[in-house]
Order: C-alpha cells, then sequence, then structure tokens
C-alpha cells in the first residue's frame, strides 16, 4: 500500500478521564494537529499520553510521553494541543486557563527527548493554534461560547507574550445559519459556541479558521 486514508488508522488510547468512563470504557481523542519537521509529520491530539511520527502518513509510531508537570491537578493530558516548528525546534502545549503551564521543546522528537522552553506559558490559551511567520510567533485561541476568538505575539527567545491579547472575531450567528447551537440550528438553549482556531499564511494572505456551533452536533462546520 502507499497511500494513506481519511481518517488515519492509528491506536488511539481511551479516556483517562473518570466521569467520561461512567458508562464503560471507551477510546477517544480530538483535536489533531500534524506538523512537518525534518521530513517527517509528527501528530498530537487530545489526551493521548504521547503522539505518533511517520515518514509516510501511513505508518506511524506512537511515543509514549506525559506532558503535564507532576503536580498538575487535571486529568487532561495534552486537551486540543499547539504545536510549531521553529527552524530545528519542536514546541508543543496543552490547553490551559493557567499562567503555570509548560510550553515543551525539543530538537530530537523522535524519542522522548523534551525540556521546557518555560516552565510557565503565561498567555493561559485554550485550544490554542501558533503560527510561525518569519521571525514572529503568534498564537490564536479561545472556546467559548461568550468570549472571542484571540490572538497574540509570542516572543521567539522568552516565549513569552507581547502586549495584550487582541479579540479577532465573534460568531454572528444572527446571519450565519450554520453558527447557531443544536441539531436543527435553533439555539433555543444555548449560545454558540466558537474554537478551533488556526491561521494560514498563503501567499502573502492570512487565513484564520475557526469551528461552531458545537462538536457534538452533526452541523459542526468550520
Amino acid at each position: 500500500q502507499k497511500t494513506y486514508c481519511n481518517p488515519i488508522n492509528i491506536d488511539y488510547g481511551f479516556t483517562p478521564i473518570p466521569n467520561f468512563s461512567e458508562q464503560g470504557r471507551h477510546r477517544a481523542t480530538a483535536d489533531p494537529v500534524i506538523v512537518l519537521y525534518k521530513d517527517k509529520y509528527f501528530l498530537f491530539s487530545t489526551n493521548q499520553w504521547g503522539y505518533w511520527w511517520s515518514t509516510d502518513m501511513l505508518h506511524w509510531k506512537f511515543i509514549p510521553r506525559k506532558f503535564l508537570k507532576p503536580n498538575a491537578n487535571v486529568y487532561d493530558e495534552l486537551c486540543a494541543p499547539a504545536v510549531a516548528v521553529l527552524h530545528d525546534t519542536m514546541i508543543v502545549i496543552g490547553s490551559t486557563y493557567t499562567q503555570a503551564f509548560p510550553l515543551w521543546m525539543s530538537t530530537n522528537p523522535t524519542v522522548d527527548d523534551w525540556k521546557y522552553a518555560t516552565d510557565s506559558f503565561k498567555v493561559g490559551a485554550w485550544d490554542p493554534g501558533f503560527l510561525a511567520d518569519g521571525d514572529k510567533l503568534f498564537i490564536y485561541f479561545g472556546s467559548s461560547n461568550t468570549y472571542p476568538t484571540y490572538g497574540q505575539e509570542i516572543n521567539r527567545k522568552t516565549f513569552q507574550p507581547i502586549g495584550e491579547r487582541v479579540p479577532l472575531l465573534h460568531l454572528n450567528d444572527t446571519i450565519h445559519g450554520w453558527e447557531r447551537f443544536g441539531e436543527y440550528h435553533d439555539n433555543t438553549f444555548l449560545k454558540p459556541f466558537i474554537e478551533g482556531s488556526w491561521m494560514t499564511k498563503h501567499n502573502n494572505k492570512y487565513y484564520l479558521q475557526y469551528g461552531a456551533p458545537g462538536t457534538e452536533f452533526s452541523g459542526y462546520g468550520d
């Protein structure tokens, strides 16, 4: 076989969160992100206690790894992670609302060889995504039915935020029918969520993607 398929066939793990398992143990993951690093693909996703790498998007090798600090009082292990490649270095962080969450870096990610880029990433971003743009680094984040998607620049040397976060966009569900919450897009019981920020630069234009109105519905869109 010379081609790969979508969905990618990987043996992702069982949920580690107790109240997710009351109806029986089940496999669960979400929020995948893939980056290309030195001609290899690296795949991270939610709550996997590790990550995968591949040379062809078909055969994947799992690298066991826990990224949380030992004293982290959460079950999520890199929930909705963000990954970026900065020259010869890969950086990784999971979602957090705190300012004590570590940002990790590696120049040898085909094995469990990581260290802190900073032990306390001060952005406190949930559902983040990075954009490395020349000598600049940006982060985009937000998962809320109250707050917008935000953007912020990150110092490439200290990996700390530059200036204040900037609100970028809200949902406009009075105009965009697909953004309305509920299986029938009727907004009957909850305001819609915006999440899944992803910025792409192509031909000197920037494209900001987002997801809505709630991942549990069949009408969830991008």
